[in-house]
């Protein structure tokens, strides 16, 4: 009887030792990355932009000139990553842009 405890517990043991615990990454937000915003040229109407950039995650209702797209990311064993990018328009044509990426000025 004792063996039997004994064999049940080892084969306990060495099936949850292969069962670690997978993290997945948690993306939040709009993908936004160099290429699309090299793409924005001031004059754009909203549609075009809209084209490059995708849908906003947030569009502020006491602020209808600018657009906010954020994305977070946060990989195992990486720091949490966080970008933001704001979109300004004046009578419905893109003016500039803020935010951590910028266009590059080569274009």
């Amino acid at each position: 009887m004792r063996k039997i405890i004994i064999n049940i517990l080892l084969l306990s043991a060495l099936v949850t030792a292969g069962c670690g615990i997978h993290r997945v990454d948690i993306q939040q937000g709009n993908l936004i990355n160099q290429e699309m915003v090299d793409q924005l040229k001031p004059g754009m109407d909203q549609r075009q932009v809209q084209l490059i950039l995708g849908t906003p995650l947030i569009r502020d209702p006491f602020h209808h000139d600018r657009w906010n797209y954020y994305y977070s990311l946060k990989k195992k064993g990486m720091p949490f990553k966080r970008y933001s990018l704001q979109v300004y328009f004046k009578d419905g044509r893109l003016t500039h842009t803020s935010g951590d990426i910028h266009p590059d000025k080569k274009s």
